[in-house]
């Protein structure tokens, strides 16, 4: 299949690879140079650990240049990953101008990857440098891959690739100008729901006190939004993905972490000095990307959650940011707010190859049979194939994945309408 995921793709003319050990090093012709010579490509794959300055540098670049801001695609963040979990792994791509593409990935079992950091990777890519563009397949089997998820790859394309459907957008709110500007033009948009957003906060601050958003380091507001988040898990029946270890030290490692690029991020809301709300995510470089929100269920009347967006989006210049954001999802309050749409893409991308061929078939026949039963079978299978990705993706421990996927293939069908 042709599942490109950049502009202007090169012919390849050929590929073959050599070495062994935990490194792949892979040659391939991806086409003639600016200087009209053979342009090759060759991929080393490293641990974190082994990641050297000139590649981080490059890769900063890199995630510059495609276009979307984010610290999900920072070698920072794929380090703090690959410091809590064995199995992150970065596919670099070189040629003769240096350092071209960057893969960060999960390696599975069987040469399947997943995109670093999932399931918290809310947008991801494949970087590369414009100009010198390869099929994801071709891409992946340099890297000795067979296969990767995406679930919200970030392509430079509005249209799916082949083998693709469209995740949605990456919505957020970006700050350009005066930010008294940006909330007059959000007002302007959504009347009604900007002036509901005034009166809630007015009859908070009646009710409880002043009202005050802060971005800080307070460990007991921290462990406070894990407790909120987790609970809000429980009641709702979706899987607790701050369970893991690993997940659980990467929070913490980043919250812990005052001074590098990529850092952790608490946002907290109170009133009368009570905790109502808060936010936490990576930040770097003036771009907030929030995993975590929860609020004190008490306070739900208010609307906490989305009154902590407002004040957040009314004070990114004073809390020194330049983009909020809410990624993708179709969680009604992020349309207010969002005034910046980056389409991201899901599905399956696969090297070259039988075993892929036969895996592609044996997917499309399950796919053929859920859809036998009907809309609501198709329906009930979908969800169904969502959250067992969700575990997958998340749940390093066999035991702890098949448990997960019979609590969540048991509330599904007890709930079909959930």
């Amino acid at each position: 299949m042709s599942d490109r995921l950049n502009h202007h793709v090169l012919p390849h003319t050929a590929w073959f690879a050599r070495g062994g050990g935990s490194n792949w090093h892979v040659m391939c012709e991806t086409g003639r140079d600016p200087c009209g010579g053979r342009a090759m490509l060759h991929c080393e794959t490293i641990r974190h650990d082994a990641l050297g300055g000139e590649d981080r540098l490059a890769w900063i670049n890199l995630a510059r240049l495609s276009g979307l801001s984010s610290p999900l695609l920072h070698p920072d963040f794929a380090c703090a990953v690959g410091r809590v979990r064995e199995d992150v792994r970065f596919a670099l791509y070189r040629d003769a101008r240096g350092l071209a593409g960057v893969f960060a990935h999960h390696r599975r079992p069987g040469g399947f990857a997943r995109p670093v950091g999932a399931a918290f990777s809310d947008v991801h890519a494949i970087l590369t440098r414009p100009g010198l563009d390869v099929p994801a397949s071709r891409l992946l089997q340099l890297a000795g891959l067979s296969r990767a998820r995406f679930s919200a790859v970030h392509t430079g394309h509005d249209t799916p690739p082949d083998g693709m459907m469209s995740a949605g957008a990456a919505q957020a709110c970006v700050l350009e100008g005066d930010p008294e500007a940006l909330v007059e033009r959000l007002r302007a948009a959504h009347p009604k729901r900007f002036k509901d957003l005034r009166r809630r906060l007015r009859r908070l601050e009646e009710d409880h006190g002043e009202i005050r958003l802060e971005a800080g380091a307070d460990r007991s507001a921290f462990e406070q939004l894990i407790t909120w988040k987790r609970a809000q898990y429980r009641q709702t029946g979706k899987h607790d993905v701050l369970a893991p270890r690993w997940a659980a030290r990467l929070m913490t490692s980043l919250f812990d972490n005052r001074g590098g690029e990529v850092k952790g991020r608490l946002i907290t809301f109170t009133a009368g000095g009570r905790l109502v709300a808060a936010e936490f995510g990576p930040e770097a470089q003036g771009c907030f990307h929030p995993w975590l929100a929860a609020y004190d269920p008490d306070m739900a009347g208010y609307s906490p959650g989305h009154l902590l967006v407002f004040q957040l989006v009314s004070q990114m210049g004073a809390l020194g940011l330049t983009r909020y954001d809410m990624g993708p999802g179709h969680e009604d309050y992020k349309k207010y707010f969002a005034n910046d749409l980056t389409p991201l893409h899901a599905g399956m991308a696969r090297a070259p190859g039988l075993a892929s061929s036969v895996r592609e078939r044996a997917a499309g026949l399950v796919s053929s049979a859920a859809s036998l039963g009907g809309e609501r079978v198709s329906a009930l299978a979908g969800r169904l194939h969502r959250r067992m990705d969700q575990i997958a993706a998340v749940e390093t421990c066999a035991r702890r994945r098949v448990m997960g996927i019979t609590r969540a293939a048991t509330q599904i069908l007890a709930s079909p309408g959930r």
